[in-house]
């Protein structure tokens, strides 16, 4: 049996921390792999225009900041190996650029991977199957997006980046691979798993959702973050995992956040639909076995994946142009200041409406309770007329002398308009798919296959220490669900996930029977019938899909990450026991 192989994440999003895998390597140098996810569903769009600007752009440049940092560790004979999809719609771009980095300050040199094949842009314009090409969420045909498409990238699986590895490759740079299979690469590559060990790679793939947003497992946005020890310098996550594909959770030594119990199962409901079908390219995992068990100081067990054969399509990440939006904003300071607001908005809305002027989407947002005297008010549009949103601009201002009294918050101006980009998610067929797998020229002749074999190390489910119970200790009762419950949400596509864990298992039966998809969808004020809610008793908790909840895609909160903490501010009843 191989020793556990320990993969750190150092990169959760395009726009993270440039010095974490640095900070990371510096505290753990014998790491034997690094993950880097640059990619979110308009990330790649970004870099569309980017590359049309210059041809060898299209990639994450942050990735070689990030490189930038490492040259000490690389300099110095560090041999951790890294994995990432900063390759964008450019891998090869990415890769020679990162090669004449570590040429340019004498850096040893690196055998570097890169995986194209992901861009599926002529497949989905000449594809016959328009019926796949319908836009998952919705049903539309493609037909009515299809002139205005920008990108479009297949969610390639894990087994291109295994066999990169597998040939000796120190840097893997890939395009639009699966969150997950940054994670599962590795570990196909270092235990030599068959593929269709599907409850082993079940486990290496929650391993890899749990790491994939960088700190979001150690403490970032987790219900307690008040009582993250040292949030300003929270730690991001290793996962050593087991060649049975049992893993645990930790951090790096000295740093700060913690790994718990609820931050695993909070980060483990994030952006998932129904648990019993976690959709992977590498296979199709069932959460609703999986195990969280504390066994040391910020060390957390998973274990109990089930895995089944992935799916014989492949999802795709497509955006269009979807025309243009606005949002201006502006702080307003008295009584009734929550009302002056509502009207404020709602009047700039009229007045464009009176002169013929009307929007595809429009919102006004008054953050602020009715409590407060002090509220910001954002006002927002989007639509296919470019005219109509500058329009728009022109229209808000105004207010600064012909608004309510107390308004203020404008020194920015008038607003800019912005290309909106829309997500379309579809489906094509695996073999139509065409991933290669190849290697920048080396000045050497060096043919080894691969690292030397890493030094021994204890079992990944070895309990190290006692850790204290962070979910249970004593906090300010507040009559909310907050008081007994965690929360966390977020997007999938226009739907919104919305995961609620009991603190204490003793709660979790009141719980499912309290909190129902129809008391979710009165406190959200939607449509019962949008609402779907998932049990999970395997981890005191339950999921909840709210469908069509993120249509507006010009609303404050697009990606759904505040329905959770809204959802903990519901009353719970006298009789909670």
């Amino acid at each position: 049996m191989r020793d556990p192989v320990r993969i750190g994440n150092a990169h959760g999003f395009w726009g993270d921390r440039i010095e974490a895998a640095a900070e990371m390597l510096a505290s753990e140098p014998e790491l034997d792999f690094i993950t880097l996810d640059f990619l979110a569903e308009v990330s790649l769009s970004i870099m569309a225009a980017q590359r049309e600007r210059d041809p060898q752009a299209g990639y994450a440049d942050d990735f070689i900041q990030v490189l930038e940092t490492l040259v000490p560790y690389f300099q110095q004979g560090g041999r951790c190996r890294m994995v990432t999809n900063a390759g964008g719609l450019n891998p090869l771009g990415c890769a020679i650029a990162s090669q004449r980095l570590l040429q340019r300050t004498n850096c040893p040199e690196k055998k570097i991977a890169v995986i194209a094949g992901d861009d599926v842009m002529t497949l989905l314009t000449c594809d016959s199957n328009r019926e796949q090409l319908r836009n998952l969420d919705t049903r539309q045909s493609i037909d009515a997006v299809e002139e205005h498409l920008l990108t479009a990238n297949a969610y390639i699986g894990a087994s291109p980046i295994a066999q990169a590895l597998s040939r000796g490759a120190d840097l893997v740079i890939a395009g639009r691979v699966a969150d997950p299979s940054l994670t599962v690469g590795p570990c196909l590559a270092h235990f030599g798993w068959d593929p269709d060990d599907y409850n082993r790679i079940a486990g290496a793939t929650v391993a890899g959702h749990l790491i994939e947003c960088g700190t979001q497992v150690t403490g970032g946005i987790s219900t307690d973050w008040l009582r993250v020890p040292e949030s300003s310098r929270i730690g991001f996550p290793i996962a050593e995992v087991s060649q049975d594909g049992t893993c645990v959770i930790t951090k790096p030594n000295g740093s700060g956040g913690w790994v718990n119990e609820s931050t695993v199962k909070e980060q483990l409901l994030y952006e998932i639909g129904d648990p019993d079908a976690y959709l992977s390219p590498d296979a199709i995992v069932s959460l609703k076995s999986v195990q969280v068990r504390q066994i040391g100081a910020d060390r957390v067990c998973i274990s109990g994946a089930r895995g089944l054969p992935p799916p014989p399509n492949l999802k795709v990440s497509a955006t269009y142009h979807a025309g243009y939006w606005a949002a201006a904003q502006l702080s307003i300071i008295g009584q009734q200041a929550h009302e002056k607001a509502c009207r404020a908005g709602a009047g700039v809305l009229q007045r464009l409406a009176d002169a013929g002027l009307t929007f595809q989407n429009s919102c006004v947002d008054v953050i602020g309770s009715h409590e407060f005297s002090e509220v910001v008010m954002r006002l927002a549009v989007a639509d296919r007329s470019r005219n109509h949103v500058e329009r728009f601009c022109r229209s808000v201002m105004p207010l600064i002398t012909a608004g309510p009294p107390g308004t203020t918050g404008y020194a920015f101006g008038r607003p800019k308009v912005h290309s909106l980009i829309r997500y379309w998610p579809c489906l094509i067929a695996r073999d139509q798919l065409e991933i290669e797998v190849s290697f920048l020229p080396q000045s050497d002749t060096d043919t080894a296959e691969g690292p030397p074999p890493s030094p021994a190390r204890p079992s990944a489910t070895a309990a190290v220490r006692s850790s204290p119970d962070v979910t249970t200790s004593t906090r300010e009762a507040t009559g909310r669900l907050v008081d007994v419950a965690l929360a966390r949400s977020g997007d999938k596509g226009i739907n919104a996930n919305l995961g609620v864990i009991a603190r204490r298992p003793g709660d979790y039966p009141q719980l499912e029977s309290w909190l129902t998809a129809a008391r979710v969808a009165e406190h959200f004020g939607v449509d019962p019938l949008t609402v779907r809610r998932f049990e999970m008793p395997n981890l005191d908790a339950l999921n909840f899909v709210l469908s069509g909840m993120l249509l507006n895609p010009i609303a404050l909160d697009a990606q759904g990450k505040a329905l959770g903490q809204k959802l903990l501010q519901i009353p719970l009843p006298e009789a909670w026991t």
